[in-house]
């Protein structure tokens, strides 16, 4: 079964976002607090460009749709 892109799209944020929690419990354990600075920075660069990634999707189809 193929997903769609709304499916990748929903993994792939909700991966990252488990990666976060992940290196944010071991930042809360380690006592290593620059982890978690990291941890939401590729947080933040994955949302913003699977966000980027889906406006394009839109953008290319309303520009295909004639409006």
């Amino acid at each position: 079964m193929k997903m769609s892109f709304n499916g990748w799209y929903s993994a792939i944020i909700i991966a990252a976002g488990l990666g976060f929690a992940a290196i944010a419990l071991t930042a809360y354990a380690t006592g290593q607090n620059f982890l978690i600075f990291v941890g939401m920075g590729i947080f933040m660069a994955i949302c913003m460009t699977m966000t980027s990634i889906q406006a394009q999707r839109q953008h290319k189809l309303r520009k295909a749709s004639g409006k």
